[in-house]
């Protein structure tokens, strides 16, 4: 191999934020020729228009659209020859499934990439090439995605904006409620995921001031929705790490009783694949957090290692079955089943049963067949802006009519 030869690199991520950082990482480490592709199809196109060679592609897994699996199909049947580093920040178990799935397939994977990405561990993929690789920067003294600092600042400045997806009724097709999420407003990236500094908040005791907040934000925003006479619930993202104090049930409820919304107007997501750590000051807590009025619902199930005891014991609401195992069931008969047997595992413990990542109208007829009680996904809508939400709202109720 021509020992001269630059590393070319493709990096597949369908967050702008994301494809900008990871470029910037890889051309500090000496990576001269970074090309980018926001979703599959793209990056597909990016792989046929080359002449030369890709050395190493990165691939995001989840994205709206073609996912990371299915792309990977494709270039496996297009027999890419080069290497490949899959990228997320779904669960380690999932990942390396994934990874297990795109060997089989014959595709060269060198490594995972969890999001966030760091220097080191960027640098450590890089170091498995048989290229050479001659680093422009000493990778200890570059700054990480962000430092608690700027995190913290942007927290006083109020830079945390809420962004709302819809759910609709799989029988009405009528909007019940929204999910709130939140994103940083960045003066240079614009609308930041909190998979980019979630960690960092974890890490440096804020996480319960960012979850206050934001779900303070959220009632706000739905007491205005009320007054409105729109008749809608929410939900809102708790990370695991809030569950680390006793007084949380006491917390929330304050911050929804400062507007005119009914507690059980609001339903809190927890993520499965971060259960049990501590089981018993968890189910404490979530006990006395559903005591005071609030729907609970486990989201992303399917993903993590939520058990029968876990349903058993954690006084939910409500079951969110990930994307995975909605995408193309229609198509896949393994999918399938397994989207039905959690559709009517969640129905026989009597919960509100939500399907999320539906991209289709073919899979949203199926869960709705299937009897899922409501539908979440890009199909519907994408996460918007409040304005931006109640102008779709109006066009979807006289488009429904």
């Amino acid at each position: 191999m021509d020992k001269k030869k630059n590393i070319r690199v493709l990096v597949l991520d369908d967050d702008k934020f994301m494809l900008e950082f990871v470029s910037h990482l890889l051309r500090e480490l000496g990576v001269n020729e970074v090309l980018v592709a926001e979703d599959g199809a793209a990056g597909l196109f990016a792989l046929s228009a080359q002449i030369e060679v890709v050395d190493l592609l990165i691939c995001d897994i989840e994205m709206p659209g073609m996912d990371g699996i299915e792309f990977l199909r494709h270039i496996a049947d297009q027999k890419y020859s080069g290497k490949v580093v899959l990228f997320s920040g779904v669960d380690a178990d999932l990942l390396k499934a994934i990874e297990r799935l795109a060997i089989v397939r014959g595709l060269n994977v060198i490594g995972t990439l969890t999001k966030p990405v760091t220097m080191g561990s960027l640098t450590a993929i890089l170091e498995k090439l048989s290229l050479p690789i001659q680093k422009t920067a000493d990778s200890s003294q570059i700054r990480q995605m962000f430092d608690v600092e700027e995190i913290r600042q942007a927290l006083m400045a109020d830079q945390i904006t809420l962004f709302f997806q819809p759910k609709i009724s799989a029988s009405s097709r009528r909007v019940t409620s929204v999910e709130c999420l939140a994103r940083w407003h960045h003066a240079r990236y614009g609308y930041i995921s909190p998979d980019n500094f979630i960690s960092i908040i974890e890490q440096n005791g804020l996480i319960n001031d960012f979850t206050r907040n934001v779900l303070k934000k959220s009632v706000q925003q739905l007491d205005i929705w009320l007054q409105n006479g729109l008749d809608l619930k929410i939900s809102v993202n708790v990370s695991m790490a809030n569950l680390d104090r006793f007084n949380l049930p006491e917390i929330y409820q304050e911050a929804v009783q400062d507007s005119n919304v009914p507690i059980e107007r609001v339903t809190l997501e927890i993520t499965e694949g971060k259960l049990g750590k501590d089981f018993a000051q968890s189910l404490d807590i979530l006990t006395r957090i559903r005591l005071k009025g609030f729907g609970l619902s486990i989201d992303d199930f399917g993903t993590g290692y939520a058990s029968m005891e876990t349903l058993k014991y954690m006084p939910f609401t409500e079951l969110k079955i990930d994307r995975i195992f909605a995408h193309n069931a229609t198509q896949d008969l393994a999918t399938r089943v397994i989207l039905e047997s959690s559709i009517k595992l969640g129905k026989a413990f009597g919960l509100n049963v939500v399907v999320e990542g539906i991209e289709t109208q073919a899979d949203c007829e199926l869960v709705a067949e299937l009897g899922c009680d409501e539908i979440q996904g890009y199909f519907i809508a994408k996460p918007m802006l409040a304005d931006e939400f109640a102008r779709w709202l109006c066009d979807y109720e006289k488009n429904r009519e």
